[in-house]
């Protein structure tokens, strides 16, 4: 017997309603993460039973893995970025099951670590109020001074500082310089895009909704479309010719350097499914997810100062050198190189003859600079390096014999080796630092009429620059 038309139809819409793809549940834990500290959140992403690979994406920090099959429960871990400022992490999720996709997108408030100096009475009780939490009390010493670490959640502008003394509160505010931020993570499905059909383009920002007309959105390879403009969700067709499809996303007011860029394989029209391999240490960046992490960047820094040596081997320094961050222990370590110059002199007289020496050095030298702590503004590195030190030493003598003057002069020029250990500490200020270094060089020198020591110990005060 065959069912009546009406409950026919309503069957069939009722299968269509259950086969549409819901947005999945997420469930983040820790809710919020403190940077500086090795926190992986765990994120749990729940899915009818029977439903397709769970893919993910995030606008900064890397994941174990982006796609995840099997089961009504799905598990992600993500690392957050090595920085230390505060800022907004988008995580978002779907479901791949060839049909639009239906996203949840999780924020997570990334704080920042920093420590507020702050001069009030003598023996005051300090307290420090950023939003809802409170930091403190500290007691300031003898001279009104105390240091009240604190934790900075995105968006935060200043901070509330409150001082007691007796009876007597002062009550004032004090700015918190933060990074104007704004984080944007996009991505490309189905992974990869098919030549018939093609797929979407989905886009999430710290904001409940971002608008297309926010955006701007460049594409080779394939036709971008905006589906809703009251939402960023757009649709991406393959060219026929095309073997593979390159997006960039920005803010419509963001420098161009400021962009997330997608790059997404095209999967032709006669091509079989592949067979999904996945990579548990898989790199942040997956081919059609837009990750988008800050990286620290070169920079160039000026050291100037004065090497404390026995005898006459003392004397000024000057240091020129650039800075090139390295991918390991969370862009702690960096490479340098620095051309220097040293200077040192000698005037006297020995048996009637007075003598005069002149030495310069150029050190060029290579080192590795490794952060050993870092709180706030505050970073305290080691260096250790090495190189060659070029030598020119101008002697001259008067030799005085019976009221006559017999002036004499040599120049002498050597390379030799060169080596050092430095601590250098840094107070950031922006794009700029301010630089203190203590450093022990070994750089013997010896030549026929000399025998000096270029190395010893120094003290230098400079800067350091990002372009």
């Amino acid at each position: 017997m065959r069912p009546p038309l009406p409950l026919a139809l309503c069957l069939l819409l009722l299968g269509a309603a259950v086969a549409r793809a819901a947005p999945p549940e997420v469930e983040a834990t820790p809710g919020r993460v403190v940077l500086g500290e090795d926190v992986v959140v765990e994120v749990r992403v729940r899915v009818p039973k029977g439903a397709g690979p769970v893919r993910a994406a995030a606008s900064a920090g890397t994941w174990e893995r982006t796609r995840v099959e099997g089961g009504a429960e799905r598990v992600f871990r993500w690392t957050p970025p090595p920085v230390r400022y505060p800022l907004w992490a988008v995580l978002s999720f779907w479901v791949e099951d060839g049909r639009a996709p239906e996203v949840t997108t999780v924020r997570l408030p990334l704080l920042g670590r920093t420590t507020l100096d702050v001069s009030t009475a003598p023996g005051a009780e300090v307290v420090v109020a950023v939003g809802e939490a409170r930091f403190g009390p500290v007691k300031a010493d003898g001279h009104g001074r105390a240091q009240v670490p604190v934790e900075v959640p995105p968006d935060a502008t200043e901070a509330r500082v409150l001082a007691t003394r007796g009876t007597l509160t002062t009550d004032r505010r004090a700015p918190l310089e933060v990074p104007a931020v704004r984080p944007l993570v996009a991505a490309l499905t189905p992974d990869p895009l098919p030549v018939e059909g093609g797929g979407w383009l989905i886009i999430a920002g710290a904001e409940e909704r971002v608008p297309a007309s926010a955006l701007s959105v460049e594409a080779e390879g394939a036709d971008v479309k905006p589906v809703d403009p009251e939402r960023a969700r757009y649709t991406v067709r393959p060219r026929a010719d095309a073997t593979d499809v390159s997006v960039t996303v920005r803010w419509s007011d963001a420098p161009a350097g400021d962009a997330v860029r997608l790059q997404g394989a095209v999967k032709p029209a006669d091509a079989r499914p592949a067979d999904v391999v996945l990579i548990p240490d898989a790199p942040a960046l997956f081919p059609g997810h837009g990750v988008q992490i800050p990286v620290p960047q070169p920079s160039l820094f000026l050291l100037g100062g004065a090497a404390f040596a026995s005898g006459a081997n003392g004397g000024p320094l000057l240091g020129l050198g650039v800075t090139v961050p390295l991918p390991l222990w969370r862009w702690r370590v960096a490479a340098e190189a620095e051309a220097g110059l040293r200077h040192a002199s000698l005037d006297g007289q020995q048996a009637g003859t007075q003598v005069r020496s002149r030495v310069w050095g150029m050190p060029l030298l290579l080192s590795a600079r490794v952060t050993l702590f870092q709180r706030g503004s505050f970073q305290l590195d080691g260096r250790a390096g090495g190189g060659v030190l070029a030598l020119s030493h101008h002697l001259s003598t008067k030799a005085i014999e019976a009221g006559a003057v017999f002036p004499d002069a040599l120049d002498e020029r050597r390379v030799r080796a060169m080596g050092f250990l430095a601590a250098q500490g840094a107070y950031g200020l922006g794009r700029w630092s301010v630089l203190t270094e203590v450093r022990a060089a070994l750089a013997p020198v010896e030549t026929p009429s000399l025998r000096a020591e270029l190395g010893g110990v120094s003290v230098s005060a400079g800067l350091r620059f990002v372009p």
